[in-house]
């Protein structure tokens, strides 16, 4: 009796033993990896960066074409409530913005609408600019996008053309040769 029962001991060691690697081989992953929902984030198509005291949230540059005219869209502010000079530089073009202390520059409004001669990207990809604030100096990438987006389309220079895209939200027509 004493082999049998220890025939059981060690059959049961095996099964919990073979448990426990299962448990931990469905578990493994999170425990030496870094989990993909602790990193932080802009959950926007713009960029999100700080320089100096100035904050970039969700900075684009709207174009058709890579030499094409581009606007930036997104909004700068002030994180010491003091108002600020921002110069971003992109493809050798300096823009000043005025973000007021008190509030936010918001780059969609018309009274805030600049554009630049070209973005030097094509839409879908990112570009180097150089932001300055109170003599501080940092290259972001900022993202070139398009009016693919219906969203983007009224900041386009010189208007979206929708017949670029058509083919994206076109329906394949039913064969008429008799397929039921």
């Amino acid at each position: 009796m004493k082999f049998a029962a220890s025939k059981a001991t060690t059959r049961n060691a095996s099964v919990a033993g073979l448990a426990a690697v299962a448990l931990l081989g469905a578990t493994g992953c999170s425990a030496v990896n870094m989990q993909a929902t602790t990193l932080r984030y802009a959950p926007s198509d713009g960029i999100v960066a700080n320089v100096g005291d100035a904050e970039l949230r969700n900075i684009a540059l709207i174009t058709s074409e890579p030499d094409s005219e581009a606007r930036y869209i997104g909004t700068l502010g002030s994180a010491s409530g003091e108002p600020l000079e921002v110069t971003i530089t992109v493809a050798g073009t300096q823009t000043r913005f005025s973000v007021p202390g008190d509030d936010t520059l918001k780059l969609e409004d018309p009274a805030n609408e600049q554009i630049i001669p070209s973005s030097g990207g094509r839409p879908g990809t990112m570009v180097d600019a150089t932001v300055e604030v109170d003599g501080v100096s940092e290259t972001v990438g900022i993202t070139i996008l398009n009016g693919t987006l219906e969203e983007y389309r009224p900041f386009v220079p010189g208007g979206a053309d929708p017949s670029v895209d058509a083919h994206l939200y076109e329906t394949p027509a039913a064969d008429e040769g008799g397929h039921h």
